[in-house]
């Protein structure tokens, strides 16, 4: 018996979720997984349309999408081996069913940066991806960034630095957030005439999470931001600034002796945008900075103090400025 597939528009009409809505709760968070009819469109079954109610009227109570879908497949999804059956017919997925969805302890929910280091400390790469594509499809980006990812990175360079955990440890975890970062990165395509960032390392800084966590910010307000890497060249940089021309370079430093000693190169490049009449700014951030102002010396070198959000407040301002 051929089992009836509805349409994306008439899953719509029959649940109230507008195609748009649907579409988006497939891709970001696989709500439902329809097949594809003859004629190539999405067919939806009639559990995917009782899924979709049960999706809305969550939504409805205030619930955020992501949460619910995590509910939704932790009760429907997950089918445990019955221990008085005998059978092993029982512990086996039916169609579009597995063990590997992985649902977080409240324990886990409720520190999340606490689980996400232990995962970093243990080398468990299964769990630390699994865990942190909860936490993608239950937050906003924002807040994953600022509020899990970014202190976990702190406490993470912390607990090296006290030597509480070893090297390995705080690379794996530290490379393991930069991949999310620059994922993350590639999803925003701005437009083709938006003021361009140039952003790196300052020279001899190898701490590139920052400038990366800033990145993000810049293009949420619109920029287009170029990532050259860390401790880039001098060299490289000057024939940046006369063959590009950006609207501004942005530079981060973790260490006060390494901002100390990249002074020579900043007033060379302060020098260069003067000789050229540029627009160019240059804007100097990361820990080694301690509050706003600008480089003695220089007229074209700025000092901006804080996280990536509020940083790129204040150059965006700058920027703006005659």
């Amino acid at each position: 018996m051929a089992i009836r597939l509805y349409t994306i528009k008439e899953a719509s009409m029959r649940t109230g979720v507008s195609t748009q809505l649907i579409r988006k709760w497939e891709e970001r968070y696989e709500a439902v997984k329809p097949e594809r009819m003859s004629n190539g469109y999405r067919g939806y079954s009639k559990q995917d349309i009782d899924t979709l109610q049960w999706l809305k009227s969550q939504v409805d109570d205030g619930v955020p999408i992501g949460m619910a879908v995590v509910e939704w497949k932790y009760e429907h999804e997950t089918v445990l081996p019955s221990e008085d059956s005998g059978s092993t017919a029982a512990s086996e997925p039916r169609r579009g069913q597995s063990y590997e969805f992985y649902v977080p302890t409240s324990a886990e929910w409720g520190n999340p940066v606490e689980h996400l280091l232990q995962c970093f400390i243990q080398l468990d790469i299964n769990n630390a991806q699994r865990f942190y594509e909860q936490l993608l499809a239950v937050h906003h980006l924002e807040h994953l960034l600022l509020h899990i990812l970014e202190p976990a990175l702190v406490e993470l360079g912390e607990r090296w630095e006290r030597g509480e955990i070893s090297e390995y440890q705080e690379h794996f975890g530290s490379h393991f957030i930069r991949d999310k970062m620059l994922a993350i990165r590639s999803l925003f395509r701005p437009s083709d005439d938006s003021p361009l960032l140039v952003t790196a390392c300052g020279p001899g800084e190898r701490h590139e999470l920052g400038i990366l966590f800033f990145g993000y910010f810049a293009q949420q307000e619109g920029f287009r931001v170029v990532y050259l890497g860390s401790s880039p060249s001098e060299k490289g940089i000057y024939d940046c600034l006369a063959d590009v021309k950006p609207a501004a370079f942005t530079f981060s430093f973790s260490l006060e002796e390494q901002f100390k000693a990249a002074r020579t190169f900043l007033l060379q490049l302060d020098h260069m945008i003067r000789e050229g009449q540029l627009s160019t700014k240059v804007f100097i951030g990361g820990r080694a900075v301690r509050e706003d102002g600008q480089l003695e010396g220089a007229e074209h070198v700025y000092l901006v103090a804080g996280d990536g959000k509020s940083c790129i407040e204040k150059i965006k301002t700058r920027l703006l400025s005659p």
